[in-house]
């Protein structure tokens, strides 16, 4: 085998037994020592690949980036109907992407981006997903204010159930979100804004 791949194969390893660590145990317990025995490999080897705690999250984070994006790139290619493509697959991939981003990925990645909070600069990867995101959004072919609001239900729920805020009622859930979805289409939309309304700075309309 190849030493890159094998390197690669060491790497993915290493983050798969992260992920189940915090899965399983939580943040706190997210160790060089645990994660060596976790992936039944030297200490070393993780401080080969990760020279500290901060690296070893931050590549978690940068996975977690990949794999949603994974998920919302093929929910728009796998959708015929142009119009609210984009938010339709923000949905989709957050509420409906496990095969794609995993069983926890919901609950390590919010573990980890909540352990991160106070080093902005390893959330980056985050950041910049969701601008590109909020872009694509708003050029969506629909109300561009109606697409963030779906989008802002979509983000708040996930943070709700992923920080353990809030569980609701998983038939309530899934009427919503098929609410959401339908108002990508055009169907039972809230009522738009006329056209001669603006926002001002403070976020009211005029």
């Amino acid at each position: 085998m190849a030493k890159g791949k094998r390197v690669n194969q060491t790497r993915k390893r290493l983050l798969d037994a992260a992920e189940a660590i915090v899965a399983r145990d939580g943040v706190l317990s997210l160790t060089f020592d645990r994660v060596a025995v976790e992936a039944e490999v030297a200490k070393g080897t993780v401080l080969y690949h990760f020279d500290c705690k901060e690296a070893l999250t931050a590549a978690m984070i940068e996975r977690f980036v990949e794999r949603f994006d994974t998920a919302w790139a093929d929910a728009i290619a796998t959708d015929p109907d142009a119009r609210g493509r984009s938010v339709r697959a923000y949905i989709n991939a957050t509420h409906r992407g496990e095969p794609f981003t995993g069983l926890h990925f919901d609950h390590v990645n919010g573990a980890i981006t909540a352990a991160l909070a106070n080093s902005p600069e390893r959330l980056r990867p985050v950041q910049d997903q969701g601008q590109r995101h909020q872009k694509a959004i708003e050029a969506d072919a629909i109300d561009p204010v109606l697409s963030t609001i779906i989008r802002m239900a979509v983000d708040g729920l996930w943070f709700a159930e992923s920080f353990n805020l809030m569980r609701y009622d998983p038939a309530l859930k899934a009427a919503v979100i098929d609410r959401l979805t339908e108002w990508t289409r055009g169907r039972a939309e809230p009522a738009a804004m006329p056209k001669n309304t603006t926002i001002s700075s403070n976020g009211r309309t005029q």
